[in-house]
């Protein structure tokens, strides 16, 4: 492999990661777990409702993880579960009027500064900063869709 796309890889995971670091830092100095924040940081930014199942897909943690956090957020008081109407199990996760209150007070002002660094780059900055992201991220899924496919599992069989 190229060692400039060897150094790049690695220079892109740092950046990807001390990115995650900075959402850990600021969720952790409030008391909440990263997947509590990210869903209190949906259900407050969203006008739509969600399900525990649809905040676990559009994060990407498991079911059970996302649960969890949410029995959590329940139990402090700052989400509720309402059924939704013409399903059987499904129920829409919402904010109380203590979760409004917290999100206004710890959410906001990080989807604030989110929108100001955003802002400080230029609107083509922004666009391919997106527009690349997307493309790197749609690629290297295909590329670990392939690598899945072709392995089979055969990394776990026992040598003979």
């Amino acid at each position: 492999m190229d060692r400039k796309i060897k150094e790049l890889n690695a220079e892109l995971n740092q950046i990807a990661k001390r990115l995650d670091e900075q959402y850990h830092l600021y969720a952790s100095r409030h008391g909440l777990s990263d997947p509590a924040f990210w869903v209190l940081y949906t259900i407050y930014e969203s006008d739509s409702q969600y399900t525990q199942n649809e905040l676990a897909e559009m994060w990407c943690y498991p079911k059970q993880t996302v649960n969890f956090a949410i029995s959590g957020l329940v139990k402090k008081g700052y989400l509720i579960l309402e059924p939704i109407a013409a399903t059987r199990h499904s129920k829409a996760v919402r904010l109380t009027k203590e979760g409004e209150m917290i999100c206004k007070a710890v959410i906001a002002p990080l989807i604030e500064a989110e929108q100001r660094s955003l802002a400080r780059m230029t609107e083509e900055e922004r666009a391919l900063s997106l527009s690349l992201s997307e493309n790197h991220c749609r690629i290297f899924q295909e590329e670990v869709g392939n690598l899945l496919h072709s392995q089979v599992d055969s990394w776990r069989k026992e040598p003979k």
